[in-house]
């Protein structure tokens, strides 16, 4: 029985810097796209504007606002 090894190369800087550059991009769309959307959701001229679903769009936006300025202070890397 013989068990053969292939070395594995090493990952180039750039391809490190590639995939950092990608995730921050990537992170800085859905952030904006998030907090966005929080405030979307009070301007939307077809919203039900029923008492009962304020406080269920108060609670999404808030968790919208919150989520998009993770995402998007995350983007901006260990600074």
């Amino acid at each position: 029985m013989t068990a053969y090894t292939t070395p594995i190369p090493p990952r180039t800087p750039a391809a490190g810097l590639a995939l950092g550059l990608v995730l921050r991009a990537v992170l800085l769309v859905v952030g904006s796209g998030l907090t966005v959307a929080a405030f979307g959701l009070w301007l939307m001229p077809g919203a039900s504007q029923l008492p009962e679903l304020a406080l269920i769009k108060l609670g999404l936006s808030l968790f919208f606002l919150i989520g998009g300025l993770c995402c998007i202070t995350g983007a901006r890397g260990g600074r």
